[in-house]
């Protein structure tokens, strides 16, 4: 492990990946002591430092001559550059996401109290991103409002409806264009649209509609269900026999407000948009996920935001339930959610099933990062000094944004590197995200370690909670 990684403030310290993917870069034909001193912008100590321990793990290899050291990156080498760049890659792929998966019908509920704006966005920003035709259509009214919504979050409105890449239409307009609920002109429109985004290319079509309260047929959301439930959508029939919807090709996503709805209302409304398609039709209540974590503390999401949080559990307790709270918050606001475990941990099995989550998995078994699949980077579990440098990386890509964090797995950092360079680490990371608006859960076996060894740890966190049989427990929220 390299000697000195972390000498100086940590504000202004380089990443340690990016220094060493530079030496790496530089020797990739053969290269001089000199000339990666000087292109990695290194003093002769600190590039003695790197060397011996790119030498000792194999990225680098060294051919000395009567004169000369020629120094080349290994094949693993050239392996490891390629995961920095997954590492990257990995912190990218959190930008935008939203947990709807292609041929999949989401059915969305919200109220006032929910920024409904933040998760179109974010499903509009992605379609777009990916080269989708996203179609729109919202309750009348507000128009002016989504556009100026849709720019703040960072998608040119203009220029994607220029490009006819994005189109905009009221429920109005659509669904009522001569005073009466038109079902037949708007299922033809339907399809005739599908058809031409394949016809041009689009990788996907996309459709969001926000129904609102149903105002645009009076309230009678019955009506649309008909619309809804028509077979044509499935089957369609004539010169768009080959474009089947709910196939990979389209992706749904229908929202209607329920405020002032009743739970039996609500019920119904449900039974009759899922019933009919529960193999790929999914719900998502906004108002509960957006707080699903916030909610069991106490306080609201906006309060839970750049806050950390020390989370001691019983091994014997379902603990990853509360994490699993922590991630739908997560995924609901549209916020990044990165989790530090292992391979074979508990979090990692229960939480692999959000496309949205993002794995840093340490281990023993490696020396370099290894990607293993898109969502998942290896990392080796003892090297704490490349653990914070994916953590920098991760706060580098979200420098504005808030990022949920998790870091599992604590206590066997603990055994594995000592209690001193544990307790350094987290001191580091404590110091790190204080700079950030990011929230973070950091997790510990209080019955792996000695009361001493909980206490200091305890004094690193001004936010603690406890988890065991008795179910979840905030000591102090600060």
């Amino acid at each position: 492990m390299i000697e000195d990684p972390l000498s100086g403030p940590l504000t202004r310290r380089r990443s340690q990946l990016s220094i060493i993917a530079k030496i790496l870069g530089l020797a990739r034909g053969g290269v001089l002591k000199t000339r990666l001193m000087y292109g990695a912008s290194l003093s002769v100590p600190q590039l003695d430092n790197y060397l011996s321990f790119l030498l000792d793990v194999n990225l680098l290899d060294a051919v000395k001559t009567a004169e000369k050291t020629i120094y080349t990156t290994t094949n693993k080498g050239l392996r490891y550059l390629e995961c920095c760049r997954e590492i990257e890659e990995l912190s990218k792929k959190a930008r935008v996401r939203v947990n709807i998966r292609e041929g999949e019908v989401a059915v969305v509920t919200y109220t006032s109290a929910v920024d409904k704006m933040k998760v179109f966005s974010a499903f509009i920003r992605e379609g777009l991103e990916n080269g989708d035709l996203v179609d729109y259509s919202y309750p009348d009214g507000e128009s002016e409002t989504i556009r100026a919504k849709l720019e703040k979050y960072g998608i040119d409105v203009e220029k994607y409806e220029r490009e006819g890449s994005l189109l905009l239409t009221s429920l109005t307009e659509y669904y009522v264009p001569d005073s009466r609920f038109d079902k037949e002109g708007a299922i033809r429109k339907g399809l005739n649209e599908r058809a031409e985004a394949k016809r041009k290319g689009y990788k996907h079509y996309r459709s969001l509609e926000d129904l609102g309260d149903f105002s645009f047929i009076n309230g009678q959301w019955q009506r649309y269900i008909d619309y809804w439930d028509d077979p044509r959508w499935e089957t369609p029939s004539g010169p768009d026999i080959d474009i089947l919807d709910y196939t990979p090709f389209v992706i749904d996503l229908t929202a209607f407000n329920v405020e002032g709805v009743s739970e039996a209302q609500l019920a119904e409304m449900l039974k009759a948009f899922l019933v009919g398609n529960p193999t790929y039709t999914v719900s998502i209540d906004l108002l509960e996920y957006t707080n699903a974590f916030s909610k069991l503390l106490g306080i609201s999401h906006k309060k839970l935001v750049s806050r950390n949080f020390l989370l001691e559990f019983d091994p014997t307790c379902e603990y990853e339930k509360v994490i699993n709270s922590f991630t739908k918050e997560a995924i609901a606001n549209v916020e990044p959610i990165f989790v530090f475990t292992s391979p074979t941990s508990i979090l990692h099995a229960f939480l692999a099933k959000h496309p949205a989550v993002k794995f840093f998995l340490l281990s023993t078994s490696t020396l370099t990062p290894k990607s293993k699949s898109e969502n998942e980077v290896i990392l080796p579990a003892e090297n704490t000094t490349l653990i914070l440098d994916a953590l920098n990386k991760v706060l580098e890509e979200f420098v504005d944004t808030n990022v949920f964090l998790v870091f599992d797995k604590i206590s066997e950092l603990i055994f594995l590197v000592g209690f001193d360079e544990a307790y350094k680490f987290l001191v580091y990371v404590s110091d790190m995200l204080s700079q950030t608006k990011a929230t973070a859960v950091f997790l510990l076996n209080k019955n792996a370690h000695e009361p001493n060894v909980c206490a200091r740890i305890r004094g690193l966190f001004h936010n603690q909670l406890t988890y065991n049989e008795f179910g979840l427990r905030v000591v102090k929220i600060s």
